[in-house]
C-alpha cells in the first residue's frame, strides 16, 4: 500500500480554458487543505465545489479560483483523491502544482496514477495498457479497439482461456490426489479441451497484424524518383497542401510524415526524398532515410511517370520494392501513356499481381484516382473485415506471451495423443496458466510492470 501522496497536472501544459491537477494518497485532503479556502472535510464525495487556491497556509496570497472535488470512495486509483480544476495556462497551473508539492505531495512518476489503480485492484494490466492506447489512438477503429480493451473485453478473453486451462489442471491434480474418488477424464475429451484452448490462443495471435494497424496505422511510404509526383500524391491524400510542389527535382530533401484517416484506420504517410544519385550532402541523407523507411513500411506507393520513358532510377527503386507490399502509382495518366499496365510491370520487374492505380494532376490541381487508390488500400488490408465488437492484440508483450502459451499447448496436446501420463503434462498447463496470468498481471515480474507504465504520461 502506498503511503506517500502524489500529484501532477493531468492536462496538457499550455494555454487553455481549464487545467486539471490530481492529488492521490491518504494525505491528499490534508495537503490540499493547506492551499484552499474551504473545508474539504465537509464536502460531499465526487461533487464539484467552487474554491480559491492560495500559497501554502497563506489565504491572502491567492493563486487562482476554480473547482475542487474530493473523492473519498470509488476513485480511479482506489485511494483518497482530490482533483483541482483551475484556469489553463503555464503560470497558474504550475503555481498550484508547486504549492501542492510544498505542502507535502510528491510529483507523480509517469503512469503512477494508473499503476496505483492496478496495484489496488481497480483494473488489470490489459485495462491499464488500454488507457494509454486510448490517449494515443490515431483513428476511429483504433480508439474503438482500445475502448473495448479498457472495458475488459481482452481480459475477459484471456480469463476465459485461463479458466479452461485451470479446469484441466484441477482435473489432473484431482486424478493424482484422489484416484479412487474421481472418475478419470476421457482422453479424447481431455484433448478436445486442450485444442479449444489452443484455438482461442491462435485466434488472438491471428489478430495481431490487425491490432498493429489499428494502433499504429498502416505505415505507408511514398517512393519514386525526383519530380515524379510524390508530394502531390501526399497532398491529395491529406486533402491539404502539406508538401511543397515545384517543377524542380529534389524539392523534398527529407521525409515528411503525416496521418490521414482512411475509413476509420490511419495511414501513416511518409513522403520521401526522390531516390537518385546526388552529390548534395543534405539530399543524400534524405535519400538514405527514404530507403530505410521503405525497408520497414507496411505499404509502399511506388510512383512512376507513365508518360515518360523509365529511367535507371525507376529500375533501381523497383528492385528495392521487390518482395514488398507495393501499389504502383502510374502518375500523369492524363498524358499519352508510353506503357500499358502489364508492360509497365514487366519493365520494372514486378509481378503481375501488383496493383496499378492511374493518377493525374490536371490543371484544376485535383489529383484523379485517389478514390481508387483508397479503395485498393482498403481491400489490400481487408479493412472491411475488422469487427468493432472484437478486440485485437497489438502489443509485442502480449504476442510473445501468447506464443509461449501456444507452444506449451502444442506439447500438451501431443503428449496426450502419445499417451504420456497426465501428471507429467502438468508442467505444460502451469506454463499456460503463467503466460495467461502474465498478460492480465496476475503472474508478472516487477520489471515488466515498470516497462508498461514507463510509457505513460505524467498525470495519468
Amino acid at each position: 500500500m502506498n503511503t506517500d501522496t502524489i500529484t501532477a497536472i493531468a492536462t496538457p501544459i499550455g494555454v487553455g480554458g481549464i487545467a486539471v491537477l490530481r492529488v492521490s494518497g491518504e494525505n491528499s485532503v490534508l495537503i490540499t487543505q493547506k492551499i484552499t479556502t474551504i473545508n474539504l472535510n465537509n464536502l460531499e464525495s465526487h461533487k464539484l465545489t467552487f474554491a480559491a487556491f492560495h500559497q501554502p497556509n497563506n489565504p491572502n496570497d491567492i493563486i487562482d479560483e476554480g473547482l475542487v472535488t474530493v473523492m473519498s470512495t470509488s476513485s480511479f486509483t482506489g485511494e483518497l483523491t482530490v482533483e483541482i480544476n483551475c484556469h489553463g495556462g503555464y503560470m497558474a497551473t504550475n503555481a498550484i502544482l508547486s504549492a501542492l508539492i510544498e505542502s507535502g505531495a510528491r510529483l507523480a512518476e509517469p503512469g503512477e496514477f494508473t499503476r496505483r489503480a492496478f496495484i489496488n485492484g481497480k483494473i488489470d494490466l490489459t485495462r491499464a495498457e488500454a488507457i494509454s492506447d486510448i490517449i494515443h489512438a490515431t483513428s476511429d477503429l483504433g480508439l474503438k479497439n482500445a475502448a473495448n480493451s479498457a472495458a475488459g473485453k481482452l481480459s475477459e478473453k484471456i480469463n476465459n482461456i485461463r479458466r479452461k486451462a485451470m479446469e484441466l489442471a484441477s482435473t489432473i491434480a484431482a486424478e493424482a490426489d484422489f484416484p479412487e474418488e474421481v472418475d478419470e477424464l476421457d482422453n479424447l475429451e481431455f484433448i478436445s479441451l486442450a485444442k479449444s484452448i489452443q484455438i482461442s490462443i491462435k485466434d488472438l495471435l491471428n489478430g495481431f497484424k490487425t491490432g498493429k494497424i489499428l494502433r499504429e496505422g498502416i505505415g505507408t511510404v511514398i517512393v519514386g524518383k525526383p519530380n515524379v509526383g510524390k508530394s502531390s500524391l501526399l497532398n491529395a491524400l491529406l486533402r491539404e497542401e502539406r508538401a511543397i510542389v515545384t517543377n524542380f527535382a529534389g524539392t523534398t530533401r527529407d521525409t515528411i510524415e503525416e496521418f490521414v484517416n482512411l475509413r476509420g484506420v490511419s495511414l501513416r504517410l511518409i513522403d520521401t526524398a526522390g531516390i537518385r544519385d546526388s552529390a548534395d550532402t543534405v539530399e543524400k541523407l534524405g535519400i538514405e532515410r527514404s530507403v530505410s523507411h521503405l525497408e520497414t513500411a507496411d505499404l509502399a506507393l511506388f510512383v512512376v511517370d507513365i508518360s515518360g520513358e523509365l529511367t535507371s532510377e525507376d529500375l533501381e527503386i523497383a528492385k528495392l520494392c521487390r518482395n514488398k507490399n507495393v501499389i504502383l502509382i502510374a502518375n500523369k495518366s492524363d498524358l499519352p501513356a508510353i506503357y500499358t499496365h502489364s508492360t509497365l510491370r514487366d519493365k520494372l520487374g514486378l509481378t503481375q499481381d501488383i496493383e496499378i492505380i492511374s493518377t493525374s494532376t490536371p490543371s484544376t490541381g485535383d489529383i484523379l484516382g485517389i478514390s481508387e487508390l483508397e479503395d485498393c488500400i482498403f481491400d489490400k488490408f481487408k479493412l472491411g473485415e475488422i469487427s468493432t465488437d472484437n478486440v485485437y492484440i497489438f502489443r509485442e508483450r502480449h504476442r510473445e506471451t501468447l506464443l509461449r502459451a501456444n507452444i506449451s499447448t502444442t506439447r500438451l496436446i501431443e503428449g496426450s495423443e502419445n499417451g504420456i501420463p497426465r501428471d507429467l503434462l502438468f508442467v505444460d498447463l502451469e506454463e499456460i496458466l503463467s503466460c495467461l496470468g502474465e498478460i492480465v498481471g496476475l503472474t508478472i515480474q516487477e520489471e515488466i510492470i515498470d516497462e508498461v507504465f514507463a510509457n505513460f504520461c505524467v498525470g495519468k
